[in-house]
């Protein structure tokens, strides 16, 4: 199996057990569907820029010919790809612990 085939299945886990912890919080109706699209949409938006920047020539695709820019480019992006789907379920657990604060506060 290819290294490119193994770091799309790690990356496809990590959002997917992201999705589940996003999907057992209790929200009001359609609020946790904002923070799926967020752990789904953000590493296929890496994934797919960073394909259109190699298939466009503007960053060569192995990492030994790459220069130093597009080397930490390519470090960047591969950070966001493990950490958007775990920022999206820190931004649902703050926003569902704010909702709480404010329902207790605002309740009599």
């Amino acid at each position: 199996m290819p290294n490119e085939l193994l770091i799309y299945g790690i990356v496809a886990m990590n959002a997917l057990v992201q999705v589940i912890l996003i999907w057992r919080l209790r929200f009001p109706e359609g609020g946790r569907w904002k923070y799926v699209l967020l752990a789904l949409g953000g590493p296929a938006a890496i994934l797919v820029a960073m394909r259109l920047l190699v298939a466009g020539g503007a960053i060569h695709a192995r990492v030994a010919e790459q220069t130093m820019w597009e080397h930490w480019l390519t470090l960047g992006a591969s950070a966001l790809l493990l950490v958007t789907p775990w920022l999206a379920t820190l931004a649902a657990i703050l926003d569902k612990k704010r909702r709480a604060a404010l329902a207790a506060t605002s309740s009599p």
